[in-house]
């Protein structure tokens, strides 16, 4: 919950940053210029500063195409505290870079000399190329970031959707991103687009965390110890941010505990900051042997989600964490739109609740698609006999 005094330096903060965008703007105007076809850049800088830890997965695929495009160039990703841990070891960047706003303010005042330390950070790298990718809204302070670093191309959205960025003039190759002809295009695309003017080649867009052998042992312990003689793993994320992401807490009990049975199965359930309520109401509705995962560093979570065989989720932050991890995702939409968020690949599915309303979804259509998935999870793992009653007449 955002206190009224967070809320009033968040108004405080957007109103001082619009003024001084307007000033700077009418400063240094704003100059456009093209890439050549075949450009090639030695230092690359993405900045994705936001704190939605499925946006930041969401520009995994841009990452790649990069990578694909400069193979021998120093890519370095500017990420906030919520996402820095998790994009650590991925193999498309060469470091990841921590922008912690809390370190540029005191009791609501702006600590210049601290951010002048970080620009001039940022500046010893000489990046050439910055890239400030942007799908549903931009950000001032990644776009004055983008200038500041002194790359010769800088490369963010000019305009979305008809809507002009009014800090889009830092950038000197500005991209006019436009979905209202295509608006189910996935977020993983959309993310890539900002790339345009770099040609890349196209590419898969599956997300991707890196974990370490350490992390993925220590998962295997907790399995260890937790999972007795059950062969099968079933995760649950009965948690989400926003409440109308939430399918009723009674439904994942009452879905855990036939598939516990009919598989006798373990299931795990997912537990963050926030999820608190909802993770209480299924558990005290659950027969199935079970075990709860709470407020876990998001790697661990991450190493414990790719040992599962389905994972059944909300329309929330780890829904991408399991589908970067490989772990069948199942999830659970009601506003949002799941054709530009729900995780991309033949592994996947979504079920969309009637008008948007995720409580229309019935427990009935999550058990079909459940246990479909199930099949061929075991399937493809070779880990117990599937029981005769969900087998394929």
């Amino acid at each position: 919950m955002i206190s009224g005094d967070s809320r009033l330096l968040r108004r405080l903060e957007r109103i001082f940053k619009l003024f001084f965008v307007r000033c700077l703007r009418a400063l240094l105007g704003s100059s456009v210029s093209s890439l050549p076809p075949h450009a090639v850049f030695k230092t690359i800088l993405v900045i994705r500063q936001h704190n939605q830890l499925g946006d930041m997965l969401c520009v995994v695929p841009l990452l790649k195409g990069l990578r694909n495009r400069f193979p021998d160039a120093f890519i370095a990703l500017v990420a906030s505290p919520v996402n820095y841990e998790v994009m650590l070891n991925n193999p498309f960047v060469d470091e990841v870079i921590e922008y912690d706003k809390s370190e540029f303010l005191a009791r609501g005042r702006f600590r210049f000399g601290r951010i002048l330390q970080f620009i001039k950070s940022l500046r010893a790298y000489n990046f050439e190329l910055a890239i400030v990718p942007s799908t549903v809204s931009t950000s001032v302070t990644s776009d004055m970031l983008a200038y500041l670093l002194g790359a010769r191309a800088r490369i963010g959205a000019g305009s979305i959707n008809g809507r002009p960025n009014p800090s889009g003039f830092f950038f000197n190759v500005p991209v006019r991103l436009d979905w209202t002809q295509n608006p189910h295009r996935h977020q993983t695309l959309r993310n890539v687009d900002i790339a345009a003017p770099l040609a890349l080649r196209q590419q898969d867009c599956s997300l991707h965390i890196s974990l370490k052998n350490n992390e993925v042992t220590e998962a295997k312990l907790l399995y260890s110890k937790a999972k007795m003689p059950k062969s099968l793993s079933i995760l649950l994320h009965p948690g989400a941010g926003k409440k109308p992401n939430r399918w009723p807490a009674d439904r994942f009990a009452l879905v855990a505990n036939i598939l516990g049975a009919e598989y006798d199965a373990m299931v795990l359930i997912t537990s963050g900051p926030f999820d608190d309520g909802p993770v209480s109401e299924v558990e005290a509705r659950l027969s199935a042997y079970h075990k709860i995962i709470a407020n876990k560093p998001i790697r661990h979570v991450a190493a414990i989600l790719s040992l599962g065989d389905l994972l059944i989720t909300n329309d929330t932050g780890i829904m991408h964490v399991g589908a970067a991890v490989g772990i069948p995702v199942l999830s659970l939409f009601g506003p949002t739109d799941p054709n530009q968020w729900a995780p991309m690949g033949a592994l996947h599915r979504y079920v969309k609740g009637e008008k948007g309303d995720i409580t229309s979804i019935r427990v009935e259509v999550v058990l079909r698609h459940a246990r479909e998935m199930l099949r061929a999870s075991i399937g493809m793992r070779g880990k117990i006999e599937i029981p005769y009653d969900l087998r394929e007449s």
